[in-house]
């Protein structure tokens, strides 16, 4: 018993003795360039959303993940504002629609990948991730249909992270 009791006072005094001689953060450090966990785990599930809404053509929840004043930069094209950005999948949703019975295009699934974000303060971050678009039907055979990165600026509004300006890069 007595051991333990030597054990566990030895760690004590260890443990004290480190944190006198670490430095310590200054209060509020961790809300700051670095970014809390949370920030961190809300981006990635920005990220995901965003993929998911995509694969699903719920234009609604693909919107949403966009501040009002977005600007989406793919092929050529810049897409300025919510309401623009919704359109790139009601457009979609009809052009599919419109094809011959049979020939609509496969379902396809976003892999994102190799997610990296980096904070500028504790309402801007700056999210870069590879993509690849993998179709087929559910039983296979799949193929990549795309790939390439998402390069974003994303932004904290009313405590919720919104992509403000998407690079899509081949």
């Amino acid at each position: 018993m007595l051991r333990l009791f030597k054990l566990a006072f030895a760690g004590v005094l260890t443990a004290t003795a480190l944190s006198i001689s670490l430095p310590s953060a200054p209060a509020g450090a961790a809300d700051s360039a670095a970014g809390t966990a949370q920030d961190r785990a809300a981006i990635q599930n920005l990220v995901m959303k965003y993929g998911i809404a995509l694969d699903t053509l719920d234009a609604d929840a693909y919107a949403a993940v966009f501040a009002e004043d977005a600007q989406f930069s793919f092929g050529g094209n810049t897409y300025n504002g919510r309401a623009a950005i919704r359109n790139i999948i009601t457009g979609l949703k009809e052009r599919r629609a419109s094809e011959p019975a049979g020939e609509s295009p496969m379902r396809s699934y976003h892999a994102i990948t190799n997610t990296l974000i980096e904070f500028v303060n504790d309402h801007e971050a700056h999210h870069r991730s590879y993509w690849q678009t993998i179709s087929g039907p559910s039983s296979g055979p799949f193929k990549v249909g795309g790939m390439g990165v998402y390069d974003d600026t994303i932004v904290k509004r009313n405590g919720e992270w919104l992509i403000q300006t998407r690079k899509i890069l081949q």
